[in-house]
């Protein structure tokens, strides 16, 4: 079973997020509503995906974990994001192996994208 974190800054859309993977028959590894407990999380799960909004709460946002995240690891990073303002395009498009979904989500565009991840296809 494929794991995948979920970073978003709103406790109730991450819980929805994880049902929504869970029923796709994902492992939900762990759920962070900031940077900083992002990146506690991912010294202890080791996840196969990242499901991460832009906007988080603490000193990071969304761009700047991955590029951190980039330095050492390259699992996908799916960003979940309502803005589509062309600095966060260009960032998003500036790291590899990154995605994006526009908010709010469609399940089989989430569904189509996590498979094509995870098949090595996307």
């Amino acid at each position: 079973m494929k794991k995948i974190l979920i970073i978003e800054d709103e406790s109730i859309i991450s819980f929805g997020y994880q049902l929504q993977l869970e029923r796709m028959g994902f492992e939900v590894s762990g759920r962070a509503s900031s940077s900083a407990e992002a990146e506690e999380l991912l010294k202890e799960v080791n996840p196969d995906a990242i499901m991460m909004d832009i906007y988080l709460k603490g000193e990071k946002n969304g761009l700047e974990l991955a590029r951190e995240i980039r330095r050492t690891d390259r699992m996908p990073i799916i960003f979940l994001t309502a803005s589509s303002r062309p600095e966060i395009m260009d960032g998003i498009r500036k790291l590899d192996h990154c995605h994006y979904l526009q908010k709010p989500i469609d399940p089989d565009g989430l569904n189509q994208v996590l498979y094509g991840i995870m098949e090595g296809n996307a």
